[in-house]
C-alpha cells in the first residue's frame, strides 16, 4: 500500500474522534481461551538484527523463559516497517508461548515489490539459524511454524508458506492472511504472488478481509482460499470481519483494523523508517492537547481483536500444532463466528463465513 494511503487510513480512521450519543459498550477482552488475556508468560524479550530490507526482529517469551516455542513468521503491511504499529498483539502472540520474527521486506518506499518475498524469507533463514544455536535463549519448534501477515504482508505470508522448500524454511502448519492485497493493479504498488498450490496439505489456512476495508477489499483473500488447491476444504476458511456501530466506541473492521500500536521506550525506533510512527505519535499529542475525548480508546485494541483475528489466530495455532479448539478457527462453528456482546447485552456483528458450506 503507498505511503499516503496506509498514513490517511490508519490516522483519519483509527484516530477518528468517537461518538458519545451511543452508550453500549463493546465487549472486553475474555480471560480464557483464544483471544484471551491469560497468558503462560508476564513478559517479552525483542532482538533487533541488522538494516535496511535486511532488517527483523526476534520475539521471544521470558518470564518464565521457555526452553522451546513454536515459531511465528509475521509479514508486515506497505510501510509498516517497524514493529510498534503492531506491537500489542506481537506481544499477546508471544506472551501466549511462541517466537515470533518480524521481517522488515522493505529497505525504503521505493523497494521493488520482488525484492519483499526474498528479504522476508533472508531475515527468517537468519533469525532461525540463530534460535536453533541457542543465541536467543529459547530454541524453536520447527515442526511447530506459522505464518501471519497483514495488507501486502498477507501476500508475503502466502508465498512464504507457498514456496517454503525453495525459500529454505520451516514448512508452515498454519497460516493467516489478513486483509491481504495488492496482487493485482497497476504495477507501481503491485505485490506478486506466489503459485499457491505449494502451500502444502494438511496446513491450516485463514483468509480474512474486512467489510469497511477500501483498499483491498476481499479480492486477494478469495485468491489465497480458492488457489491453495492442496489444501483440503475442511482445513481452511475465508471469513468476514464485519464493522459493527451499536455502540461506543464503534468496532470498525477497516483496513486499520489490525494493528495494535502500543510505543514502549525500552524500544525506540531505529532509523528514519519511524516516520509513520513519529506521525502517528504527533497526532496522539496533539489531540492530548486539544482535550479530545477518547483518544487512548482510539489507540486501544478491542473486540475486533480480541474475538477477530487474536482469537482466529490463536485457535488456528493452537489447532495446528496441538489439535486443540479448532472449533474456534474453522468450521463456521459459533465459536469461529461469534464476536461477543455489547454490554447491553446485544451481540455483536457476528464474522461472515463466505467460505461455500
Amino acid at each position: 500500500m503507498p505511503r499516503s494511503g496506509f498514513l490517511t487510513l490508519f490516522i483519519g480512521l483509527l484516530l477518528s474522534p468517537l461518538s458519545r450519543a451511543e452508550l453500549a459498550l463493546p465487549p472486553p477482552q475474555p480471560l480464557q481461551g483464544p483471544g484471551g488475556s491469560s497468558y503462560s508468560h508476564a513478559d517479552v524479550r525483542q532482538w533487533h538484527f541488522n538494516v535496511g530490507g535486511n532488517e527483523y526482529w526476534v520475539f521471544t517469551p521470558d518470564r518464565p523463559q521457555p526452553e522451546s516455542a513454536p515459531l511465528v513468521v509475521f509479514t508486515h503491511g506497505w510501510s509498516v516497517m517497524q514493529p510498534d504499529l503492531y506491537r500489542a498483539w506481537i506481544e499477546h502472540i508471544v506472551r501466549r508461548g511462541a517466537i515470533l520474527v518480524y521481517p522488515r521486506y522493505q529497505a525504503t518506499l521505493k523497494t521493488p515489490a520482488a525484492d519483499f518475498l526474498p528479504n522476508a524469507a533472508n531475515a527468517v533463514r537468519s533469525a532461525v539459524t540463530d534460535l536453533r544455536a541457542g543465541k536467543l535463549g529459547v530454541r524453536p519448534e520447527l515442526q511447530h511454524a506459522a505464518y501471519l501477515g497483514h495488507s501486502a504482508g498477507g501476500l508475503i505470508a502466502s508465498g512464504l508458506a507457498a514456496s517454503w522448500q525453495r525459500l529454505e524454511i520451516p514448512r508452515p502448519a498454519a497460516l493467516m492472511a489478513v486483509e491481504p492485497g495488492r496482487s493485482s493493479g497497476p504495477r507501481w504498488r503491485e505485490v506478486p504472488l506466489e503459485p499457491l498450490s505449494g502451500i502444502p496439505v494438511g496446513t491450516l489456512l485463514l483468509a480474512v478481509c474486512g467489510d469497511e476495508d477500501e483498499r483491498v477489499a476481499c479480492d486477494d483473500a478469495r485468491r489465497i482460499y480458492n488457489e491453495s488447491t492442496q489444501v483440503a476444504a475442511r482445513d481452511k476458511d475465508l471469513l468476514l470481519l464485519r464493522s459493527d456501530r451499536h455502540g461506543s466506541p464503534p468496532l470498525l473492521a477497516n483496513h486499520a483494523a489490525p494493528t495494535a500500536p502500543r510505543f514502549d521506550p525500552r524500544y525506540p525506533p531505529s532509523d528514519s523508517s519511524s516516520w509513520l510512527l513519529n506521525r502517528v505519535q504527533e497526532r496522539v499529542r496533539q489531540r492530548l492537547k486539544q482535550g479530545q475525548p477518547n483518544i487512548h480508546n482510539a489507540l486501544a485494541t478491542d473486540a475486533m481483536d480480541w474475538f477477530g483475528t487474536w482469537k482466529l489466530f490463536d485457535a488456528l495455532c493452537d489447532a495446528a500444532f496441538y489439535g486443540q479448539d479448532r472449533d474456534y478457527a474453522l468450521g463456521g462453528t459459533p465459536a469461529q463466528l461469534s464476536m461477543g456482546r455489547w454490554n447491553d447485552g446485544t451481540p455483536v456483528k457476528p464474522i461472515q463465513r463466505l467460505s461455500p458450506h
